[in-house]
């Protein structure tokens, strides 16, 4: 029980801090030169302070590199909060780019390989990005995660049909007063033994263990059924958001937004998935076990039921 609380307790822990969907996707300025050097490109890092021209005009705002490439000089700036840095270009001698939480400022002879490779830059694609969706998506793959690890413990060999209990069947020495009631399998032979039950109340007894077996499981069913569902929803309401949008998004980025749109709207199908596709993994490999445990402890009840319930019970007492 304690383990089951705890495992509750860092499932709500983790959902609500390390869950939540970022506010906006951000770039990172070596996002910019790994894109420069895979297309050939490589410029060189080169001291901040040899290039003052290269600075902007808030007090504080340091680039966070300069570089130099042939005749193109320049420098990025990461624009926190959303604000936009002002340069302080009073010769007119710079350009000024900027994309996402980026800023591009280079001199008048930039190559033009340069900025285009720069506007070209996307964030990648993040779980965070599903918006709304990820809170129930979340939490499908908690109780997934959950429900696996908790009925890989539940159904060990030592908690459901011990060893112990089928040596004694397969050689006949069977029951062992001297057992507890830890396992399934034990609890069946101590209701057999000491509340000398009807047969019909044995097997009773029995399926109410095998019942136990399956504690939690239709869970599994549950987000397997629901998280592509929950996916399928996310990618229909992002559908339906950048087809409103088209008409508004005019000009020759018209495409690009739409294909952004639809790659963002087929993220919540894709994580729906890549839950569901687990959960029927985990939940196909538990009910085979719960399978192997069921028939095992049919043969312990029929067991009981043939050798121990016609014979007087007497001997088998405290």
């Amino acid at each position: 029980m304690k383990l089951r609380w705890l495992a509750t307790s860092l499932s709500v822990l983790a959902l609500f801090t390390g869950c939540l969907p970022d506010e906006k996707p951000t770039l990172e300025s070596s996002d910019f030169l790994d894109s420069l050097e895979e297309e050939g490109l490589r410029p060189l890092a080169v001291p901040a302070e040899n290039y003052p021209e290269l600075k902007v005009a808030n007090p504080g705002k340091a680039p966070v590199g300069v570089f130099q490439f042939d005749e193109t000089m320049f420098a990025i700036y990461a624009l926190k909060g959303g604000n936009d840095l002002d340069t302080d270009d009073q010769n007119g001698t710079l350009e000024v780019f900027v994309n996402g939480n980026l800023m591009l400022i280079t001199n008048k002879k930039y190559n033009q390989q340069v900025v285009e490779t720069f506007e070209s830059l996307r964030p990648s694609l993040s779980y965070r990005q599903a918006g709304l969706f990820v809170y129930p998506l979340g939490i499908c793959l908690l109780v997934a995660v959950f429900v696996i690890t908790e009925r890989v413990y539940a159904l060990r060999r030592g908690l459901t049909f011990p060893r112990k209990v089928e040596k004694a069947l397969m050689s006949g020495e069977f029951p062992d007063k001297r057992w507890k009631k830890r396992s399934a399998a034990e609890r069946i032979v101590f209701v057999a033994v000491h509340e000398k039950p009807s047969p019909d109340s044995l097997k009773a007894y029995a399926r109410l263990e095998v019942a136990a077996l399956e504690q939690g499981l239709f869970l599994l069913e549950v987000v397997i059924a629901g998280a592509p569902l929950i996916g399928l929803l996310g990618t229909v309401t992002g559908l339906v958001s950048v087809f409103s949008a088209m008409p508004t998004t005019g000009g020759s980025g018209g495409s690009e937004i739409f294909s952004e749109g639809i790659a963002l709207a087929l993220l919540t199908t894709i994580i729906g998935l890549a839950i569901a596709i687990p959960a029927l993994i985990g939940h196909s490999y538990l009910m085979r076990v719960v399978e192997k445990r069921t028939v095992s402890l049919d043969w312990l009840c029929a067991r009981l039921v043939d050798a121990i319930l016609p014979a007087p019970m007497k001997d088998f007492q405290e």
